[in-house]
Formats: C-alpha cells, sequence, structure tokens
C-alpha cells in the first residue's frame, strides 16, 4: 500500500536536464509506485521551478492504489486544508491501520466529493480518468463507497494485521518484539533509514500505527488499507489487510540526510517534509524553515513518542453519516503545471500495439516487482528516455543473496530488451537503477 524507495523530482532525471527548453509536454509512466510521493515530490519542484508542463501516467497492479492515490493527492491539494492538518491526514491515510477521529470524520465527507469526480459529474481539473476502462471506474466508485461504509460500521483492520504478524512468526510470536528488534538493528539500522528509531519500528510492526502525534489518539479503522473489495449484492466483499508489515511506509518521505543536531523521530521528519512539499505546490516558492518548525511540538523534538493502543470497542462503535456531509464541496488550488492521468492495470500491454502510445514517455518509473512487465514497457519509451527501476535494498526480507538476485534479473532482462545501465548499480547501496533506451 506504500513504495519502498525515496520520492523522486523526475524534473532532475537526465533526460530532462538535456530537454528542459522542449515545449512538448513532459510524459512521464509510474508502474507500481504506490502511492503518489513521486508526483508530488515532482510538482513541487515544478512549482517553485517551472521548465514543461507534465503529465503524470499511473498503472497500478490493482484499483485500491490507484483510489488511494486519488485521495492522497485530493488531501495535498485541497485548498481549505491548513498545512498540519493536510500533513497529518496524509500520513495518516497513507501509513496508519487507525485513525484518529477528525481524520475519519473529514474521509466520509471528502470521498463523496471523490465519487462525483470518478462519476464525472464534478469537474477536477488535475486528473483523468478518460482511458480507464468503464467497469474499472465503477469499481472505483464502489471501493470509494467501500472506505465510507467501513469507517462508519468499522472493521477489524488491526485483526487482520495480528492474523498476519502471528502467520508470519508461527512459533515466534509471544516473542515478536525480539524478532522486531533484530530486524531493527541488524537489518534496517544498517540500511542508514534516517531518523527511524527502534520504539516507532517496534510499535508498527506490532499494530500497523506508524505516525503518532502527542495531541491524538488513533481510533478508527483505515478501511483504505484493505485489498480487493468487490461489491456484492447490497453490500461489499474484501480481503483482510494484504499488504507490507515488515518495512514500514518511513521511506515514502522520510529520506532526507539525517542532521544530528536534529533529534526527530520519523513521524517528525515525515511531517515536516510533507509540509515543504505542500508549502511549495500551494506556494509556489521555497518553503521557508521556520514555517516547517511553526508546526513542530517541541515536547517531543528530544524523544521518542508511542501511544498505547485504544480500546477495541472505540474501532467498532457505528457512526452515521449526515445528509450534510454528501453535499459538502472543497475546492482545490491551482495546478496549471500537470495532470495525472490514471490508466487500467493492462494498459500498457494494449498500448504497445497503438501507435498513439509508441516512443510516448520520457520518463518511466517501474517498481522492483514488476520488472517483468518491462520487455512490454520498452515500446512506449521515447530514444534515450530514462527507465528508473526501484531496487529492494530496503525490504527486510531480501538478504544480501537476493539483491545480488534481483541485480542479476534485471540486468538479464535489460540485455535481452536492448536497454542499458546509465550508470553502475549497486543493489546494496543504491536505492534506484537507471536505464536509458538506446
Amino acid at each position: 500500500m506504500w513504495g519502498h524507495s525515496p520520492p523522486l523530482d523526475f524534473q532532475n532525471e537526465n533526460y530532462i536536464k538535456k530537454n528542459s527548453d522542449d515545449n512538448e509536454p513532459l510524459e512521464i509512466l509510474t508502474v507500481g509506485s504506490k502511492d503518489p510521493r513521486h508526483i508530488i515530490k515532482t510538482l513541487a519542484s515544478s512549482s517553485v521551478n517551472p521548465r514543461q508542463f507534465i503529465n503524470f501516467h499511473v498503472v497500478e497492479s490493482s484499483l485500491e492504489p490507484i483510489a488511494r492515490s486519488i485521495l492522497l493527492l485530493h488531501i495535498c491539494l485541497q485548498k481549505d486544508l491548513g498545512l498540519q492538518v493536510a500533513s497529518r491526514y496524509y500520513l495518516e491515510v497513507l501509513g496508519n491501520t487507525l485513525l484518529t477521529p477528525a481524520t475519519a470524520k473529514y474521509l466520509t465527507k471528502t470521498i463523496y466529493q471523490l465519487i462525483s469526480v470518478i462519476t464525472q459529474t464534478t469537474p477536477c481539473p488535475w486528473i483523468s480518468i478518460e482511458t480507464l476502462k468503464y467497469k474499472d471506474k465503477d469499481l472505483i466508485e464502489a471501493i470509494f463507497k467501500f472506505w465510507v461504509r467501513a469507517i462508519c460500521e468499522g472493521v477489524p483492520v488491526v485483526k487482520y494485521w495480528d492474523q498476519r504478524i502471528r502467520k508470519l512468526l508461527g512459533t515466534r510470536y509471544d516473542y515478536r518484539d525480539g524478532a522486531f528488534d533484530w530486524d531493527f538493528h541488524m537489518i534496517l539500522k544498517e540500511k542508514n533509514i534516517p531518523h527511524l528509531t527502534a520504539q516507532e519500528y517496534r510499535f508498527w510492526r506490532n499494530n500497523g500505527i506508524a505516525f503518532t502525534w502527542l495531541e491524538t489518539e488513533p481510533a478508527r479503522s483505515n478501511p483504505t488499507l484493505i485489498s480487493n473489495v468487490t461489491p456484492y449484492k447490497q453490500g461489499f466483499i474484501h480481503s483482510a489487510y494484504a499488504g507490507d508489515i515488515t518495512n514500514g511506509p518511513y521511506l515514502t518521505f522520510d529520506a532526507e540526510e539525517a542532521d544530528d543536531k536534529k533529534k526527530l523521530r520519523a513521524t517528525d521528519a515525515a511531517e515536516g517534509q510533507i509540509i515543504k512539499l505542500f508549502y511549495q505546490i500551494r506556494m509556489q516558492e521555497l518553503c521557508p524553515d521556520d514555517i516547517i518548525a511553526a508546526h513542530r511540538d517541541k515536547s517531543v523534538l528530544n524523544g521518542t513518542l508511542v501511544t498505547e493502543m485504544p480500546d477495541i470497542d472505540i474501532e467498532q462503535e457505528s457512526w452515521v453519516v449526515k445528509k450534510s456531509d454528501k453535499s459538502e464541496f472543497s475546492s482545490w488550488i491551482d495546478v496549471p503545471q500537470a495532470k495525472v492521468i490514471y490508466h487500467s492495470a493492462s494498459s500498457f500491454i494494449k498500448y504497445k500495439n497503438k501507435r498513439e502510445w509508441l516512443d510516448k514517455f520520457d520518463v518511466v518509473f517501474v517498481a522492483h516487482n514488476m520488472i517483468n512487465h518491462l520487455e512490454n514497457i520498452k515500446p512506449l519509451m521515447k530514444e534515450n528516455g530514462v527507465l528508473i527501476v526501484e531496487s529492494r535494498r530496503f525490504l527486510v526480507e531480501a538478504r544480501k543473496k537476493e539483491l545480488e538476485e534481483f541485480a542479476n534479473e534485471l540486468k538479464k532482462i535489460a540485455d535481452e530488451i536492448g536497454i542499458k545501465l546509465l550508470e553502475p548499480f549497486n543493489p546494496n547501496d543504491d536505492n534506484f537503477a537507471r536505464f536509458v533506451l538506446y
């Protein structure tokens, strides 16, 4: 439900530097990125230093990540949300199994607006769903409706989480804190993830709550993490939580170099990065340091905050959506420099046989678990276009042998389809492998 690499500013990739004066739109394709971190990072950069109009084309393996991407971008671009409120809504939806009541109530209101966008009764200037199949649009609408119903009626996400942990650890479940500490100190720590502490990581591994704040208490289930949502008769059927339970969402924005003078939690660092990016998108100028500092709680800057789990009855308490909530409308800030275009999962398999999609994309990002699609993606790339493949170096389950096998498999595929590395790739140290089409 989130990516496993830091966000990229696509404006800084090699091809773009060589063609910064080109009047043609910059065409970017992301495959399996899971969340809109690259889009937000690039939007923040292009707001301050615009070079070209950017079309972001998004392909995911299922529709739930697309629905989450739309929701997260809506939070980023909603005009009447304050920076701190927006940043915390974003992080909670992104990486917490439980939401605070304020965030949950916000979602029950805002999702109705997103339903009207999907049904195309409300125009949205920064999004395009024209290339989605009708059945995909209908299912995304159903996913949104399921989220509202699940927030109000309760869905046992934490129970699903615990079932996954029990299955993963087996007989080690009763000693899980020791297993989590081992993963942190022996694997993640040497990968140098800035700011992440053992306490935060252990708390997230136990219950799926990654981001916490002193003045808030997570209490409502986050249904956006549920997989395989399908409408059935008058209700829905769904799978349990099927996402990441070993690595965490911390990389999605806590990727800046650590400053030894600042004792921050991963939550604080991620919140600071989100505020910075949101500010640049909204104000179209660089974010001053005092803007971020103004939103920091000084009482927790020198310590690690971990909350207790709420009573399970609070999570399952029934809510009712008011009629007025369905009619509320929030406007978006202007994004004149970009549009986000969503595509069906199998689209690039069809596009390789359609003339208008051949030699289309300047930059392509591919997640580490989608490299088997590189053969289908290659025809869509422009000559000298850049292909960026996410590495597996931050995955807890990937040992050095597995990382070497991934690099060898990637090299084999690259040789077969005719792309070459722009720079040497070390699977143990590099976040991405960059290739060029020749």
